[in-house]
């Protein structure tokens, strides 16, 4: 299986051309799309490539919109406007069935991006997605709550500085990927999940969907969801916060694999391939 890394160009309403850094693996019928959360990048998925509970599976990682080593939306970054993009990359994909595995604030953006994607979706994973006003907590409350000037000046570099005291491998990870990003990209899409989550439009999403799924770290505190996501299943991961990607990865790709055999995702391979 050969894993190769690539930059597409994809277009959202006057911005034109935006790359997207992404990393791939073309396997079978069936890709799985991974969304990263706010202020993170691509190389949270990293271990999915190494991961043998997925290697039946095609995989996608990508920079979103004012993340890493993709651009920037502009006057249109907002998580409508990444949503847009996702979908645009996504449509240069020929794969049967995508399933999307969406941390954070991934997880809204997923939501929005699934609308489109009719009969080709698969199953929705939610990591931790922020789902409603809760979700939001310190981090993207305080950045949408700050003057963008004022946010691109010093609590850009406050929250860096932050992180990389942190005890936790998570959060140091965390800040290299956040200095990576735009920080008047990231106000703007602060501002714009705060709105969201605030008028429960994404939890309403998310319990729509055919097929879906939450995942949360052991340690995370949740139950501010559970009587909001009755019906929806959900999942705990062993000895993880946060970020169950990082802090048990066999673990947490493992229990991705068996929600998608458990609902009959797993199929044989056939050829699929991304739009050059």
């Amino acid at each position: 299986m050969i894993v190769t890394a690539a930059t597409y160009f994809v277009s959202y309403r006057s911005a034109k051309d935006v790359p997207i850094e992404v990393r791939r693996r073309d396997q079978g019928g069936e890709l799985i799309a991974f969304l990263h959360g706010f202020g993170c990048a691509r190389e949270s998925f990293d271990e999915a490539f190494r991961s043998d509970a997925l290697l039946e599976y095609s995989l996608l990682t990508f920079d979103l919109p004012e993340h890493g080593r993709s651009g920037s939306l502009g006057a249109h970054a907002g998580i409508e406007g990444a949503a847009d993009a996702v979908t645009s990359l996504l449509r240069r994909t020929h794969h049967e069935r995508v399933h999307l595995v969406c941390h954070s604030m991934g997880g809204a953006i997923g939501l929005l991006a699934a609308q489109d994607l009719g009969t080709r979706m698969g199953d929705f994973i939610s990591v931790e997605g922020n789902l409603i006003a809760e979700d939001c907590g310190l981090v993207t409350r305080g950045v949408a709550e700050q003057e963008a000037t004022e946010f691109n000046e010093n609590g850009f570099a406050r929250f860096v500085a932050g992180l990389k005291k942190s005890a936790e491998l998570s959060h140091r990870l965390w800040a290299e990927w956040y200095e990576r990003c735009s920080p008047l990209g990231l106000h703007s899409l602060a501002g714009s999940l705060v709105q969201s989550c605030d008028n429960d439009k994404l939890v309403d999403l998310l319990t729509e969907l055919e097929s879906a799924h939450y995942l949360y770290g052991a340690r995370s505190e949740i139950g501010h969801l559970t009587h909001r996501l009755r019906g929806i299943p959900m999942h705990s991961i062993d000895r993880s916060g946060h970020f169950p990607m990082i802090d048990n990865p066999a673990d947490f790709y493992s229990l991705i694999a068996a929600v998608l055999t458990t609902t009959g995702a797993a199929s044989p391979a056939v050829s699929a391939s991304f739009s050059g």
